[in-house]
């Protein structure tokens, strides 16, 4: 994804710059502090993502939300802004800004908004004839985020046993791997697997594809939709 960074403290602007950098896929192809030569950048180049600060001097980053909406629809805008005043979240949400951050946030949370961003880009991009619901779930509803306390897991599910399936899964071999993938490296029944399996899948993290095996038997296949979240997952392991 082609983005711009647009933001009038240069400290916060390299910081961005650094996060984004860890990103995969990424490439930053401006970085503007003001209104006008943001918007001149716009009309010049092919821009996916903007990370659009709203106290640009004397002018709103607003003005350039707007003007996306009116002539660039299809760009995504990430506010990262010290803004948190009722009417800016307002104009924010009618101008169609996909996330907002306020200053001081972390690397997880700026990558966790830009991951969602390109998602949905690939979603829209990946549509073809009739749209199930899988596919406009993933476009229009929030993400339900794993949980990293037991108490919070759904019934018969451990903190620690996730953790070691979410290691199982990020060590497999293949991009689409079986329910048999995680019982190997885990010595788990495969039954205790599909519930593990079923709850990173409601949460968007895996994507779960059925058919019928050779003697009839269900057969379940499966691929990674979110690693990052896996590899928080697999690092808590604590009840």
């Amino acid at each position: 994804m082609n983005v711009l960074i647009v933001e009038d403290d240069p400290m916060v602007g390299q910081l961005n710059a650094a996060y984004l950098a860890r990103v995969a896929g990424m490439h930053l192809i401006s970085r503007c502090s003001d209104v006008v030569s943001a918007l001149a950048v716009l009309e010049r180049e092919a821009i996916d993502l903007v990370l659009l600060d709203v106290y640009l001097g004397r002018r709103s980053g607003l003005e350039i939300a707007e003007w996306l909406y009116a002539h660039r629809p299809e760009v995504d805008i990430v506010l990262i802004t010290a803004a948190g005043e009722p009417e800016t979240v307002r104009a924010a949400r009618r101008l169609g800004v996909t996330d907002y951050l306020i200053k001081p946030f972390t690397f997880e949370r700026f990558a966790d908004a830009i991951d969602a961003a390109r998602r949905r880009r690939h979603a829209l991009a990946d549509l073809a004839g009739p749209v199930d619901q899988r596919a406009l779930d993933a476009l229009f509803r929030t993400r339900s985020r794993p949980s990293l306390r037991s108490d919070e897991l759904p019934k018969g599910l451990t903190a620690r046993t996730l953790a070691q399936v979410a290691s199982a899964l990020l060590a497999a071999p293949d991009e689409t791997f079986a329910t048999e993938t995680v019982t190997e490296r885990t010595g788990m029944s495969r039954v205790s697997v599909r519930k593990y399996l079923r709850y990173l899948v409601s949460c968007d993290i895996l994507d779960e594809t059925f058919a019928y095996g050779q003697i009839g038997r269900p057969a379940f296949a499966y691929r990674c939709l979110d690693r990052r979240a896996l590899e928080r997952l697999a690092g808590i392991g604590d009840d």
